[in-house]
């Protein structure tokens, strides 16, 4: 046994192996994940057949409750949402004030007893893209959103795995400033969508949606959680989901 050739060089040159050939296994289980991403357009497609199941792709109306991070009541409204792409918010609150907030396209726009909200925390979410009949409505909807439609990685969102439509930051699975939706794999129901920051304010939004229930035959996320840096954490909770044909809604 020469220099430099005694037991514990054998045991360092034995941990690196092990270690290298623990890297290739790693690295030979991650390949199959990543060839298994579908291209954009059968994602769109399977999304939007489960926003057809659900009967989301109608006109919608919706009785909400806006809750803060401690649990108090802020204000309660009703929204109406229309999968061509026009969605409305109004609430009241808790001091009596009304407060409006209005998606058409990509714009939005807020109002307060009336005047214009110069700076505000989008508290509607891009509802467009939990009603998108088609795949082509859906690439739309991601077009309003200014997410890129050809583009689809994988994310993990409160422990699912998911197909990110218009793609994610690299690093961890949960931080990401890209426009973009987010579809649980197993179910194909929206989880979460990010949004860019409104222009002149910093960061972005993101809202992640709670789980899913039937109301009224349309199966519609139980709350909207909305986050954005240098604004409160917001639950818009879902009180009731009717169809906008029914006679029993009221107009927001």
């Amino acid at each position: 046994m020469g220099p430099g050739e005694g037991p514990m060089n054998w045991r360092a040159s034995a941990r690196q192996v092990s270690w290298a050939l623990a890297v290739a296994g790693l690295v030979a289980l991650a390949l199959p994940a990543l060839a298994a991403i579908p291209a954009a357009e059968k994602v769109r497609k399977a999304v939007a057949s489960a926003n057809a199941a659900a009967r989301r792709s109608q006109p919608l109306r919706v009785e909400v409750a806006l809750v803060s991070e401690t649990g108090a009541e802020a204000a309660t409204g009703q929204g109406y949402f229309d999968p061509a792409g026009t969605s409305r918010l109004e609430l009241k609150l808790a001091d009596g004030r009304v407060e409006a907030h209005e998606r058409t396209g990509s714009s939005y726009h807020a109002t307060r007893d009336g005047s214009p909200v110069e700076r505000v925390l989008p508290l509607l979410p891009p509802t467009r893209l939990l009603q998108a009949p088609s795949a082509e409505a859906l690439a739309a909807a991601l077009v309003d959103l200014g997410a890129a439609t050809d583009v689809v990685d994988l994310g993990i969102e409160g422990g699912r795995d998911c197909w990110v439509l218009g793609g994610r930051d690299p690093g961890p699975f949960g931080a990401n400033g890209r426009p973009s939706l987010w579809v649980d794999v197993e179910s194909r129901q929206p989880i979460r969508i990010d949004e860019t920051a409104p222009a002149g304010q910093a960061g972005g939004v993101h809202f992640r949606l709670g789980p899913s229930a039937v109301q009224e035959g349309v199966r519609f996320p139980t709350w909207i959680d909305i986050e954005a840096p240098g604004w409160p954490r917001w639950r818009m909770q879902i009180r009731r989901v009717i169809p906008a044909g029914a006679g029993t809604a009221r107009t927001p």
